[in-house]
């Protein structure tokens, strides 16, 4: 059998050159899924965003018919928002995006500063759902897993 002496090194820079490039097990991203409902019904149509104040990390997710998305998101906790879809409107110049108008989505969930919704990302931290309310406070009902 013959030995590689380099090989030994070669795998120990490797190790060590990933650790120090983020991957290591802790900056995994997570599979996470979940549900938006507002007044006890799916949201059909919209937008979940994640935002992670500490390291700028994120993800912008689409809602299903049903109200669900999924995302893989790196452990950590993050400020969410749920958003109308965009549209874009040419009204004879520049094109223009703005949030289509919807019913089931109040303006105070438009922003991480008002929409008083959060998510805790971790291993045994995978499902998220909220439920968002007319009035009063935001109501998260995740984490289930």
């Amino acid at each position: 059998m013959r030995r590689y002496p380099g090989r030994r090194y070669s795998w120990s820079m490797l190790v060590g050159l990933c650790a120090v490039a983020g991957c290591a097990p802790d900056d995994v991203p997570i599979p996470i899924t979940g549900a938006v409902t507002f007044d006890g019904q799916p949201v059909g149509e919209g937008v979940v965003q994640f935002v992670d104040e500490k390291t700028g990390r994120g993800a912008e997710v689409r809602l299903g018919a049903d109200g669900r998305y999924s995302a893989e998101l790196h452990k950590g906790t993050y400020n969410v928002l749920v958003s109308p879809p965009y549209i874009e409107e040419n009204t004879g110049g520049l094109p223009s995006t703005k949030y289509k108008k919807v019913n089931n989505i109040p303006n105070k969930y438009h922003s991480t500063a008002t929409s008083g919704l959060s998510a805790t990302v971790g291993p045994d931290q995978k499902v998220h759902d909220f439920a968002l309310q007319r009035n009063g406070p935001s109501a998260p009902t995740g984490p289930k897993s």
